[in-house]
């Protein structure tokens, strides 16, 4: 059965993620009391994998189906597994509570439902940061730089965890590309700690929002967040930095330290990706120059690009209560946050790419429009778009849509305001983790009912995984295949 395939293959990567469920309870053996919940979910996700493996069947053939259902599985399986130490602690009692904790980590969103995450013990802060950090650049990439030995369809995994254009990516060399993709990770990573250790931040609360910040996640060491560090203008411009350095594309990065920095300017969706971010800046400062209180033009600076960037890339922190702020620089916000970063980035939102896509194209229907018999192509660094990347941004902005209107109705079912109910679904869907008015920058999401986190859960998985992964499945002829026996091919001569 080619099901045996994909249990072969989630039973594999069950076994890495469980290493990572044992660094929390090597700390809390060393550090503070052990929590054996870590331990017991490592057991867990070893023993999982280990069932898988053996009932699974090992190849070297992959199809794009197969990397839907490998990656849908291991994510949710993650989740389910990241949720286990907290459970298992103590720490939350609620089974939808835990669940959106470990999603929100995961996927890298940010959103939390903890009142005080000063009252945690180091270690599931800890565990709160590791999540970040092992979803940010994805758990498949991740997994692709430890299996060696998947041959050239290991890149059907790839692009089912993210189905963003991926302009200059050699399939057959993916997997040597994951391994260069996670240690440019973990060395943006390392610097982002050395420079916040450096500006006064302790070892431990310093590792932690590194991991945050360079996954793009959002989840803190303390309940204050990044509003202790208002301000220090040096910590602040770190986080900037680095934000900013996680939206960019990691491969083209890797391609500017190799051939040179021009590598990164010649890159067309890296100037829009930064064009954004500058224009978005200038109109909130004006904003807030003309229409607020505050005097001060490097706060005015600090606050809208804190703000701006942290909202775009979905980092989910914050340095002031944009709450507070005027219409327009709120309304700023907002759109921004449908954005994201490039392709190859640890961001979620829509993506720079597709926006890119999305224009030319519409520039070049409305020139048809006057010049019909007129041949024009979508061009990305000079060289043209296939009409399936094109026609796939298209679907995904509808698919995109239509859930967030979905999503938007069903959340206002559970209890909640429309406007709150939009600001909670772009949060989710978007993987930002902020929201606006009751849940905003100084607000949990603890509040919600059970129902509506179950939304969100949906919600940060779907916008992680890019939606198409997760909604593949649901066509019945998905499955067609997976549960039959393959026909001998022997035959049999009658004497």
């Amino acid at each position: 059965m080619r099901i045996q395939i994909v249990m072969s293959l989630v039973g594999r990567l069950l076994y890495i993620f469980g290493i990572f469920t044992l660094i929390p309870f090597i700390y809390s053996v060393v550090f503070e009391t052990a929590y054996w919940s870590f331990l017991i979910t490592t057991g867990i996700s070893f023993g999982l994998g280990g069932l898988l493996s053996y009932y699974g069947k090992e190849s070297q053939s992959f199809s794009l189906r197969d990397g839907y259902l490998v990656v849908s599985a291991t994510w949710i399986l993650t989740v389910i597994l990241g949720s286990l130490p907290f459970l298992g602690s103590g720490i939350l009692v609620n089974v939808f509570d835990a669940l959106f904790e470990a999603t929100s980590g995961i996927t890298a969103t940010g959103a939390t439902i903890i009142n005080s995450v000063d009252d945690l013990p180091n270690t599931f802060v800890l565990w709160r940061g590791l999540m970040h950090w092992i979803g940010g650049m994805g758990i498949i990439v991740l997994i692709l730089s430890f299996l060696k030995n998947l041959g050239a369809d290991a890149a059907h995994m790839f692009n089912a965890e993210a189905s963003v254009p991926k302009p200059g990516v050699v399939m057959p060399r993916i997997q040597s590309m994951a391994t260069k993709l996670w240690r440019l990770y973990i060395v943006f990573t390392g610097v982002c700690f050395l420079m916040l250790w450096a500006g006064g931040i302790e070892p431990f609360d310093a590792l932690n929002y590194a991991f945050s910040i360079i996954s793009t996640g959002g989840f803190t060491p303390t309940s204050a967040g990044t509003f202790v560090y208002e301000q220090n203008n040096y910590i602040c411009f770190v986080f900037i930095f680095f934000m900013i350095l996680a939206g960019g594309n990691f491969s083209v990065y890797y391609n500017a330290l190799h051939k040179g920095i021009r590598i990164l300017i010649d890159d067309f969706e890296t100037r829009m990706y930064w064009l954004v971010i500058l224009i978005g800046i200038i109109i909130i400062g004006l904003s807030l120059a003309l229409q607020s209180t505050i005097n001060d033009p490097i706060q005015i600076i600090r606050d809208a690009s804190f703000n701006l960037v942290s909202i775009q890339t979905g980092s989910g922190f914050a340095v002031s209560d944009y709450d507070l702020w005027p219409a327009a620089a709120q309304m700023m916000l907002f759109i921004s946050s449908f954005f994201g970063g490039c392709s190859g980035s640890t961001t979620g939102g829509v993506k720079i790419i597709r926006l890119i896509i999305l224009i030319k194209s519409s520039i070049i229907y409305l020139r048809k429009s006057i010049h019909p018999d007129m041949v024009q192509v979508v061009r990305i660094n000079g060289k043209p778009m296939p009409t399936k990347w094109i026609q796939m941004t298209q679907q995904f902005l509808f698919l995109y849509l239509m859930i967030y209107v979905i999503s938007v109705f069903l959340m206002t079912c559970t209890g909640l305001s429309t406007y709150d109910s939009m600001q909670v679904i772009t949060a989710f869907l978007s993987n930002i983790g902020l929201g606006f008015g009751g849940f905003g920058p100084t607000d949990s999401f603890g509040a919600m009912p059970d129902s509506a986190k179950c939304i969100a859960i949906v919600d940060m998985i779907l916008g992680r995984l890019e939606l198409f992964t997760i909604l593949v499945m649901l066509h019945p002829q998905f499955w067609e295949g997976y549960f039959i026996k393959k026909q001998s091919s022997k035959r049999y001569r009658i004497l």
